[in-house]
């Protein structure tokens, strides 16, 4: 093991990473003065050998000095420095009083570098303990002589010039002056370690902040991007619920229209049969012409209920009449409403109200008005009412589920508050119910 070495392991006995930062320095610090003012003292000590009163006193002195190492080493750093703050005073008070009658003016010196101690082991992080080893030296220092003349002068020494004399006081104040001189530039030296310390840890510190924002704006981005695809998605994916729904309302039309065409031929009316298939096209050919958007200019939507309505009427006869009426203020070719959105109410209205009418004279009325901000659809029949075909419903049996209005409620919940439906009775004339009147409420789209 080279000298070097074994100072470093010395000089870090106690010190271990769990200490902070500052702490470390200090114990360091504590360990390198402890060992050599050992080393100093005893060998100071060997010059009184043959005065064992002295000797003695050094000998304990350098032990007491050394007592920090053991100290830091079991994890007692307070009570090292203490030891190294507090012993020194007392060792320099009863050696000035051995070796001299009076006040010896060198060791007096040595008292006066003292004072640093305290400041550099605890520094002002550890305030209460500096200034208690401040006020200790400084008590030491202004009872050092009375306490140096309480002390007799051991007989083995002839007169006090022995051990204090003007080269001794020259060299006690110089090494005195030199010690506060070293005390400064560790200080000044340990501010500006810990001055770059602090710099460079601030410095990562706004790296770090740097790198964590710039992460931060990159998963906000992503997080914005994913954002903006699942609006994208749920859009895709209302508009092809949508689709889906107003594609399950086309096949309802052919079913109906193949129905009647096939009561004509069953009934062996082949010109009326032929009648319908020609209507039958003109719609077939208008709704595959409404279902490519999912919304359509009013005057395509009505075309096609025109359509639809001339067929049930031709399959029903004079069941029912029907008119459609158009307020003056609504532009039929630039106003859109959602396809399709008519003719499951008023298909609704002939099969289960005006078809099943006990007179002749069923009315169904469509009503498209404007109002403010929205268009306003009325859908008015005279049949029988809702609670009448409840009834019919309920007593026979149920071949076919019709799901035309049930899939238009769906396309208007999917269609949020965009669409409003109202549904009403008519009232009844002499007993006979009014039948039904649907309010279909629409948005105006700029």
């Amino acid at each position: 093991m080279t000298a070097a070495t074994f100072w470093h392991q010395l000089s870090h006995l106690g010190v271990g990473p769990h200490l902070p930062r500052e702490l470390r320095k200090k114990v360091v610090l504590c360990n390198r003065i402890s060992a050599t003012v050992f080393v100093a003292i005893g060998a100071t000590g060997f010059q009184f050998f043959r005065l064992p009163p002295l000797f003695a006193l050094y000998a304990l002195a350098a032990f007491c000095y050394g007592t920090p190492l053991l100290f830091n080493l079991l994890g007692r750093h307070t009570l090292a420095r203490a030891v190294l703050v507090c012993t020194p005073p007392v060792f320099i008070v009863l050696v000035s009083g051995l070796s001299a009658d009076g006040p010896s003016l060198n060791l007096k010196f040595q008292l006066l570098s003292v004072l640093i101690t305290p400041v550099v082991l605890f520094q002002i992080t550890e305030g209460r303990w500096m200034w208690l080893g401040l006020a200790w030296v400084a008590l030491t220092f202004v009872l050092f002589d009375p306490l140096s003349r309480a002390i007799p002068r051991l007989a083995e020494i002839p007169n006090d010039q022995a051990f204090d004399n003007p080269a001794t006081q020259n060299l006690s104040l110089a090494l005195s002056l030199l010690l506060f001189v070293v005390a400064f530039v560790y200080l000044q030296w340990m501010n500006r370690s810990t001055e770059r310390q602090l710099a460079a840890a601030l410095a990562g510190a706004e790296a770090q902040t740097q790198v964590i924002q710039a992460q931060h704006a990159q998963l906000q981005d992503q997080y914005e991007a994913i954002e903006r695809q699942n609006s994208a998605i749920e859009t895709i994916n209302h508009e092809l619920r949508l689709q889906a729904l107003k594609a399950q309302i086309n096949p309802h039309f052919v079913f109906n229209a193949l129905n009647s065409i096939q009561h004509f031929i069953m009934q062996k009316e082949p010109l009326e049969a032929i009648g319908y298939l020609a209507k039958f096209a003109k719609l077939i050919r208008q709704v595959l012409e409404n279902s490519v958007n999912e919304r359509v200019p009013i005057a395509d939507e009505l075309k096609a209920l025109g359509y639809y309505l001339e067929l049930e009427k031709l399959r029903f006869g004079e069941a029912f009449t029907y008119r459609i009426e158009v307020d003056e203020q609504v532009d039929v070719h630039n106003t859109e409403v959602p396809a399709m959105l008519l003719q499951p109410y008023a298909e609704n209205a002939i099969l289960h109200g005006l078809r099943h009418r006990a007179a002749p004279g069923g009315q169904l009325t469509i009503w498209v008005l404007h109002q403010f901000d929205h268009l306003l659809c009325v859908v008015e029949d005279n049949g029988i009412g809702r609670a009448a075909a409840a009834a019919l419903a309920a007593g026979r049996p149920r071949t076919h589920v019709s799901r035309g209005t049930g899939v238009t409620d769906m396309r208007l919940r999917l269609l949020n508050h965009e669409v409003g439906v109202v549904m009403t009775d008519r009232p009844p004339t002499n007993g006979v119910p009014g039948g039904t009147r649907v309010e279909i409420t629409i948005p105006l789209v700029a």
